[in-house]
């Protein structure tokens, strides 16, 4: 009978993995159009700058708006995932985003961008929370590290071409530009309304909520994701001022960022691989290891070419195998547990917002009050430090193993077959 039900849901196998494709192509588009807006900011401070005569700190403020909205984002997608689905909570996001950034076109005072800027961040949040559980839940198990890979790929690809709309928006005008984003999204939201919503588990018997909270993988999880947030956010900060002050031109610290991403988005797919076949300990223990020590060494080069370099090592290489078997940790811990992925997806989320929110300006004003030395070598201390606690925390290596089965709960694949791959990790439990 469970075969049979796994088939009805499911249909024929050749539907199940059309669904499946199609599903991570519209997740890889999605994640990649939100980091377009992301980092599209990037060139139009300087425009906001100069037109409303608006200090510095009122920019970081705005700078810094986008990720203290995914913060509230990731709260509010994380609660309409499980209540609503992952279809609705994603289509609310663009709705929002939509809406919020034609209206960011058309601001004229730093108090409504500053506001706009947040309200899009948490649009964000319902979009990577209805996204990336989509991705999980449709993924097969034993490829789930390879297609988080491509679809991380995908949003780390997205990044590339915020410049460009921008620069954009600079050179034609927000209102034009902006506006034309916003009907992006709405194209975006009739997509996402053609599929359908992932199957949801059964109900069984589910260990609550504050359980997961006190597992120390799932924890672990969350520290790794938000300390890559961190570095992220305070490398991002600190190496364009350090590379100018060496006597990089504009040009040259642009491309330093296009080569990282570049790495980044080639090495993410083969991290997601190397996790579904030997486990997250290695790349965790591995990638933390090189990448504390890379990050510390950024302190040392005085030119700018060797500076550069060891950038895009530090930030596109070893960093990029933190993030995959990071969100395969946490994953895992909800799956064991019995605890809504929505609600795994949500730690993960608010780890990053996090993390991103507070590393910026802890760096700037360390590194203000002291040098650029202290953060550097601080945030490789910090990863160096995690080694052993990612070894103690018995971390999987080897094979993905199956999901033992609770008391009076069938194993979660008992009903999924290779011929029904769609619902084989569809454990959105509502």
């Amino acid at each position: 009978m469970s075969g049979l039900r796994s088939r009805l849901l499911t249909g024929t196998p050749g539907e199940g993995r059309s669904h499946e494709h199609r599903g991570v192509i519209l997740i890889r588009a999605l994640l990649a159009f939100e980091a377009v807006l992301y980092s599209a900011v990037a060139p139009v401070l300087p425009h906001y700058q100069h037109t409303l005569s608006a200090s510095k700190t009122a920019i970081g403020v705005l700078a810094a708006a986008y990720p203290a909205g995914m913060i509230l984002g990731a709260l509010l997608g994380g609660w309409l995932a499980v209540r609503a689905g992952v279809r609705r909570t994603t289509v609310v996001g663009l709705l929002i985003f939509a809406v919020s950034i034609t209206l960011f076109g058309f601001a004229s005072d730093i108090a409504s961008l500053d506001l706009l800027r947040f309200v899009q961040g948490a649009a964000c949040g319902c979009i990577w929370a209805g996204g990336l559980t989509w991705v999980i839940a449709i993924a097969p198990r034993e490829r789930r590290g390879e297609v988080l890979g491509s679809v991380m790929a995908a949003a780390i690809f997205g990044t590339l071409f915020g410049p460009v709309v921008g620069t954009l928006a600079v050179a034609v005008g927000t209102e034009v530009v902006f506006t034309f984003v916003g009907a992006v999204s709405l194209a975006l939201c009739a997509w996402t309304l053609e599929h359908p919503e992932p199957p949801r588990r059964e109900r069984g018997t589910r260990a609550p909520r504050r359980a997961l909270l006190r597992s120390p993988r799932l924890l672990l999880g969350v520290w790794l994701i938000l300390l890559e947030a961190g570095t992220v956010g305070a490398t991002g900060t600190l190496l364009p001022l350090r590379l100018s002050r060496f006597g990089a031109s504009g040009v040259a610290i642009g491309a330093t960022f296009v080569v990282t991403a570049l790495l980044s988005t080639a090495a993410t797919p083969l991290v997601g691989r190397v996790v579904d076949r030997r486990g997250a300990r290695a790349p965790v223990c591995i990638g933390l290891a090189l990448t504390g020590a890379m990050v510390a060494a950024l302190a040392v080069p005085q030119s700018w070419p060797v500076l550069a370099i060891v950038s895009v090592f530090a930030i596109g290489g070893p960093l990029t195998a933190i993030m995959i078997p990071s969100t395969e940790v946490i994953t895992d811990a909800a799956e064991r547990l019995g605890v809504a992925l929505a609600f795994a997806t949500m730690m993960m989320n608010l780890g990053w917002a996090t993390g991103e929110t507070i590393g910026a300006p802890a760096a700037a004003k360390i590194s203000e009050a002291t040098s650029d030395t202290v953060p550097f070598v601080a945030t490789g201390l910090l990863m160096l430090l995690t080694v052993p606690l990612a070894l103690r925390a018995g971390l999987p290596h080897g094979r993905r193993s199956e999901i033992p089965a609770k008391p009076g709960q069938a194993p979660p694949h008992a009903a999924a077959t290779d011929a029904s791959p769609a619902l084989d990790s569809a454990s959105i439990v509502g």
